[in-house]
């Protein structure tokens, strides 16, 4: 089984910070949700899949 990670747009990581920082508002503790970069090696294949 491949698993190929959807890629984070900028608006993505905005909307995920946001979401951070309300939830840490509300339980009164640092909450650190975790996004991962895109690597190199696996941005040359899906820019081939989606071709």
């Amino acid at each position: 089984m491949k698993y190929t990670p959807a890629v984070l747009t900028d608006e993505h990581v905005n909307q995920l910070q946001e979401i951070e920082h309300h939830l840490s508002s509300v339980t009164g503790k640092n909450l650190i949700l975790i996004a991962y970069s895109e690597q190199p090696e696996l941005s040359a294949e899906i820019k081939e899949t989606e071709q």
